[in-house]
């Protein structure tokens, strides 16, 4: 029944419905003529390609060749419901646009301040400013873009903007910044008996492939990325595909563990979290293990060693390159400032090479740039006790344990 209309709208399409008598099949020919026109219809804030012109008025061909093959009685009740349904959308579709623009003006707004203070970003956001570890602070996104469907698997623009298309953009460089499993889950993955067989759920480069097989064990790895799918393939020689968190292609219910490291924080609604949940729920064997970190939003010195702080729940990071080769002094350092923990994401362990460790004496990081390009990511951080009200509401799992590290919520 059109997940794209609000919510508070269904109740009167039901209405209009029940005076509408398609047969099932009828149906099922019209939602799926109805959607492929919804996916195709252009934006409204600017002016659609040709591509775009020409996708949409064959889906809308097709729709209106549909209604005229049906007997009159129901062209007459099936008008006013697309009426309905092409006004509600449109409505619903400048509202998300909107809030998309301001979004947008927020990221280019940021991305100007981070430049203009000349920062310069180690591996995961953290700065040098001066020749000291600064924390180059998340921009809160204050009037999140709504998502333009209730269906969970339709992908918000703030996701496919700040998370796909940014992934895409940065996988070469964002592996170098990630080269080893977190100890904990290293050691997760360690216990499992040989020949478990495990799904990494969002693997990124693959760094957690090798705790698998050396422990005996086979993985399928799948990200969203195929960037980051082809970097974790090829330097684990593992077996990967592209696919979404929230649906994957692998076969439910024989996988003996599921990880969702460091993914969860990236999906930007509740409906959106908790399929990804109950995705994880599908592939896991009976008694099957499944092990989930997302970002904290608490991360107060007593819990992270991480320089994060979150001026709000869902924030736009910046990410800033930096190319090895480009060498720039930075001044002078003493030796406990020289061992700062650049972290991971929210703070796990250590620097990515010794080349990015500073020189004792003189305090100088030869691989720094001195004016990195800066990109968004987006990052939903969780409060404490979030996750475990999202695992709530999937039946098929029970939590054992959760607990916190290196700036997470675990599970």
């Amino acid at each position: 029944m059109s997940p794209d209309l609000p919510s508070e709208k269904r109740a009167e399409l039901a209405t209009l419905w029940e005076s509408c008598r398609l047969s099932a099949e009828e149906q099922t020919t019209w939602d799926r003529l109805d959607r492929a026109m919804e996916e195709t219809t252009p934006p409204i804030s600017r002016k659609p390609t040709d591509d775009e012109l020409a996708a949409f008025q064959e889906a809308k061909a097709a729709c209106d060749a549909f209604v005229a093959s049906l007997a009159p009685d129901l062209q007459s009740a099936i008008l006013p419901i697309i009426e309905f349904c092409r006004r509600e959308r449109k409505l619903a579709r400048q509202k998300a646009e909107k809030k998309d623009k301001k979004a947008r003006k927020a990221t280019a707004k940021a991305t100007q301040n981070s430049e203009q203070a000349g920062m310069v970003a180690g591996p995961d956001g953290d700065t040098r400013m001066g020749g000291r570890m600064e924390s180059n602070p998340p921009t809160v996104l204050e009037d999140l873009p709504s998502a333009a469907s209730d269906n969970p698997l339709h992908r918000p623009s703030v996701e496919v903007e700040h998370v796909h298309k940014l992934y895409d953009s940065i996988a070469d460089h964002w592996s170098h910044t990630r080269y080893k499993a977190w100890p904990k889950v290293e050691a997760f993955l360690r216990q499992l008996p040989r020949g478990s067989l495990v799904a990494d759920v969002g693997c990124g480069n693959g760094k957690n492939i090798p705790a698998v097989k050396e422990s005996g064990g086979y993985v399928l790895a799948s990200d969203m990325s195929a960037p980051l799918v082809k970097i974790a393939v090829d330097a684990h020689n593992g077996e990967g595909a592209v696919a979404d968190c929230l649906f994957t292609n692998f076969r439910g219910g024989v996988f003996d563990a599921v990880i969702s490291i460091a993914v969860l924080h990236h999906l930007s609604t509740e409906p959106r979290r908790v399929q990804a949940l109950r995705e994880a729920a599908r592939l896991l064997r009976p008694g099957g293990l499944f092990l989930v970190y997302c970002w904290s939003y608490e991360q107060d010195d007593e819990r992270s060693k991480s320089h994060h702080r979150f001026p709000g729940q869902d924030v736009l990071v910046p990410w800033s390159f930096r190319t090895p080769g480009i060498k720039k002094q930075q001044h002078a350092q003493s030796d406990a400032e020289s061992k700062i923990d650049l972290g991971e994401d929210a703070g796990a362990a250590g620097y990515t090479s010794q080349a990015d460790v500073p020189d004792a004496k003189t305090g100088i990081q030869e691989n720094w740039q001195e004016t990195p390009p800066v990109l968004q990511r987006y990052c939903h951080v969780y409060e404490e006790g979030e996750l475990v009200k999202l695992l709530d509401q999937v039946s098929e799992l029970e939590v054992v344990d959760t607990w916190f590290d290196t700036g997470n919520w675990c599970a």
